[in-house]
């Protein structure tokens, strides 16, 4: 082997060793594993509600499941978290029980109250499966009683 050869070989393996060293050096001196920040748990009945959602056309307004638009429309990821089943439903059947000026009465958004009701069950189930732990942005906590 040549000179320049030997030096270029002893240079990569130095620096192949020092990026393994640093990596290992990253991981293993975390205290804690991060924390995932939105999660969802799915059932069968939120799997068909995403369907509906998808059907609807709500990610054209909404982001879920960190996809859709962003700014139109509320972000729904932690939904399930900062909202109860109750909230939910009420919201669903009359969306201006809770919210006086929401497009999902009868103006820029599907009108949720023509809805079938096992349409709006399925729905109110994936809203619940959008879930957030402490440190998203998804984390507000949900209003008192709701």
């Amino acid at each position: 082997m040549k000179k320049g050869e030997r030096i270029f070989f002893i240079v990569t393996g130095v620096l192949a060793v020092l990026a393994t060293a640093s990596t290992l050096w990253r991981t293993l001196g975390r205290e804690e594993p991060r924390q995932i920040k939105d999660y969802y748990e799915w059932s069968d009945a939120a799997i068909r509600g995403y369907e509906i959602y998808k059907q609807m056309g709500c990610k054209n307004c909404h982001k879920a499941l960190r996809m859709g638009e962003s700014g139109v429309a509320p972000v729904l990821d932690g939904e399930g978290t900062r909202r109860n089943k109750d909230w939910l439903t009420d919201y669903f059947h009359n969306p201006l029980t809770w919210v006086t000026d929401s497009a999902h009465a009868g103006g820029m958004a599907p009108d949720f109250r023509e809805l079938e009701e096992k349409d709006r069950e399925l729905l109110i189930e994936f809203m619940r499966a959008l879930k957030s732990n402490p440190g998203s942005s998804n984390y507000p906590r949900p209003p008192e009683g709701r």
